[in-house]
């Protein structure tokens, strides 16, 4: 009698990564890793995917029930992915298979086929093949090409200029040797942008996949992927688990943002999921970012992947202003330089304004005895929001009305702090009356569409654009004569190892919207990434950076792994982590347990244990035992986050 091991989507805390079943003699012809069969698990029936057949078992296992036949086998390559995923990113084998297929919920009883669906196949619009020539071939594409021939097969196009080119002639490459192509963007709607602008430049099948399409398309489109041949799929992160045949390229645009990581169980990191899966297939990566992570640069420092710069155009000159010595016509909000900088501009020309936060202010304060106003669920100073006079949490959703005098000694001097896209909207109304003044975040523009449209009134008006950073993570932009930042010392001050990293990129691709200058407001001007940033000298912050980290031993020099316990009491939670931290220490370097930078959020307590493994991963092995051992509390939960890009 044979047996196999099989993946079965259920949490750690359900049992084992795998579970074993014996084989009826039956269906032993037809059962090889990657099948999806049905099983009895506990009192119900579903569905599992076989992981590797074994001789022998020297315990009484259930049988299998049947094959599933509504479903395709998984390929051997996804199937060594999922089994890798599951020791990196400590979750079961199943966990990690449910990211990579669509869901099994929207297939029907065990009898019953898919759901018929339309495949996501794009073609070129006339616009996009009627009478254009080829592009030519830039000399960024011709570099991209001559390191993709050599080793390493993996390479970085640092910059703006010839990028997509690059793209272009990379995937035609593979597509040219018979081989498939993965393209991945960080959002869904860049994605089905980018699908026909490809199809237009390729002579080859473009595909997407993501989602967000309905499950009956999602499941036409990965068969559709599973039997054809060379071709293209283009989406966000699900896009790199695209069952294609003969992968020879992935490419991923945007390669430094935090869009790439999952925040569902499995957590996994799509950068760190794509280099995995080009080791397992001998496929090349094309790493494009204008702004790299810390984690590509040490890459290249290293020699495991290639750096190729994309020349920009000309870059704005970046001018630093301290506001401690620059006050301008309304204190500190705009200085003087930058007060100076908009009166010149506008309201003729046009310009950005960047502001990290939403909403009017963080917080309000009361200058009598120092009380903010918290979230009671989450514990965490709620967002003013002046339009309206309310208090947002930001976390759990609740809104409050706006208190007149201190909920807490019951004066009346509450005032707003910190600098929010409201705060900024209003002072600048007052300041620059003529000016079309428009503003761009998740609260007026939640969708792309209102995105666009407030891009293509900027287009028409020109003025002045205040954004947080959907002005360089949404759509639509339009380049400016200035840019400028203010309050981005908050963002530069968190306490996250990436915060410089974070703020580094998006101020550079702010700047990259800035035609002739722009001017950053900071009480720090001395801080490393202000120095690069004026220097136009990229280098010499990633230099600094990767040293800081190699010093503390932070990624990329050691596997982060954020370990967040909740539960309904400060004790409950504190006791889970402080046993979990004693069962690691031996093993790794242990941050902990303390209370979670946010504390609480809704009505739930937060402990955070942070541990730095080894890339052997000693910690990351225990830890499932550990846990097991424990008996973790139903009421208690943990959260067990590897590559984790947010540590609040």
């Amino acid at each position: 009698m044979k047996f196999a091991d099989v993946a079965v989507n259920v949490p750690l805390r359900a049992g084992d990564r795998v579970f074993t079943f014996s084989i009826p003699r039956a269906l032993e012809p037809s059962i090889e890793p990657g099948t999806p069969v049905r099983i009895k698990f506990g009192p119900r029936s579903t569905t599992g995917y076989v992981v590797r057949l074994l001789d022998d078992v020297r315990r009484t296992v259930r049988p299998l029930t049947a094959i599933d036949d509504r479903l395709p086998a998984v390929p051997a390559d996804l199937l060594a992915l999922a089994e890798w995923m599951a020791d990196f990113y400590v979750c079961t084998v199943g966990e990690a298979l449910a990211v990579m297929l669509p869901p099994l919920s929207s297939l029907g009883g065990p009898r019953s086929r898919a759901a018929r669906g339309v495949p996501a196949l794009i073609t070129a619009s006339r616009e996009q093949t009627n009478g254009s020539p080829p592009d030519p071939p830039t000399a960024v594409a011709g570099e991209v090409i001559s390191a993709l021939r050599t080793s390493p097969s993996q390479v970085a196009v640092i910059g703006g200029g010839g990028r997509f080119a690059a793209y272009v002639a990379a995937v035609q490459r593979a597509v040219g040797e018979g081989r498939s192509a993965i393209v991945l963007v960080p959002e869904v709607a860049q994605a089905e942008r980018l699908a026909p602008w490809l199809a237009g430049k390729l002579n080859a099948p473009v595909l997407t996949l993501h989602g967000e399409q309905p499950p009956a398309v999602r499941w036409a489109t990965w068969r559709h992927i599973h039997a054809g041949g060379p071709l293209v799929v283009v989406g966000p992160r699900v896009a790199a688990f695209a069952p294609v045949r003969a992968l020879g390229l992935i490419v991923v645009d945007h390669e430094e943002d935090t869009s790439y990581k999952e925040e569902r169980m499995p957590r996994y990191l799509a950068r760190r999921v794509v280099a995995e899966r080009a080791r397992l297939t001998g496929a090349a990566v094309l790493w494009g970012t204008p702004a790299p992570s810390v984690d590509l640069m040490q890459r290249v420092e290293e020699g495991t992947a290639t750096s190729v710069v994309a020349p920009s155009p000309a870059p704005a000159a970046v001018v630093i202003a301290d506001v401690r010595s620059d006050a301008g016509p309304l204190g500190g909000l705009f200085g003087r330089r930058l007060y100076q900088t908009l009166a010149r501009t506008l309201p003729a020309g046009r310009a950005i304004v960047f502001v990290p936060r939403r909403g009017y202010a963080d917080f309000l304060l009361c200058h009598e005895c120092g009380a903010v106003p918290k979230c009671p669920r989450c514990e965490v100073a709620m967002t003013y929001h002046g339009h309206d006079r309310t208090l947002r949490c930001h976390l759990c959703g609740r809104v409050d009305p706006a208190p007149a005098v201190c909920p807490s000694c019951g004066g009346t001097s509450l005032r707003p702090h910190g600098i929010g896209t409201e705060r900024v909207e209003a002072a600048a109304r007052r300041l620059f009356k003529r000016t079309s003044i428009l503003r761009l975040d998740s609260d007026t523009a939640p969708q792309e569409a209102d995105q666009l449209r407030t891009w293509q009134q900027f287009a028409r008006r020109g003025g002045l654009l205040i954004g947080t950073q959907l002005l360089v993570k949404g759509v639509g932009q339009v380049a400016s004569d200035v840019a400028a930042a203010l309050g981005v010392d908050a963002a530069l001050n968190l306490p996250e190892y990436t915060a410089g990293e974070r703020t580094f990129q998006v101020l550079t691709q702010v700047a990259d919207l800035a035609g002739q200058e722009m001017v950053i407001q900071t009480f720090s001007p001395q801080h490393p990434v202000f120095t690069a940033l004026r220097r136009a000298d990229p280098n010499l912050f990633y230099r600094q950076e990767l040293a800081s980290r190699r010093r503390f031993g932070y990624p990329p020099f050691c596997t982060l792994m954020n370990l967040i316990v909740t539960g309904p009491s400060s004790d409950a939670a504190a006791r889970c982590a402080t046993a979990l931290a004693e069962g690691l220490q031996p093993l790794a370097e242990v941050l902990g347990p303390s209370p979670a930078a946010l504390p609480k959020v809704r009505g739930r307590v937060r402990w955070q244990v942070l541990v730095k493994d080894t890339d052997a991963g000693a910690a990351r092995a225990a830890l499932p035992g550990l846990l097991a051992g424990l008996g973790v509390p139903r009421s208690v939960k943990v959260t067990i986050d590897v590559d984790p890009v947010d540590l609040l």
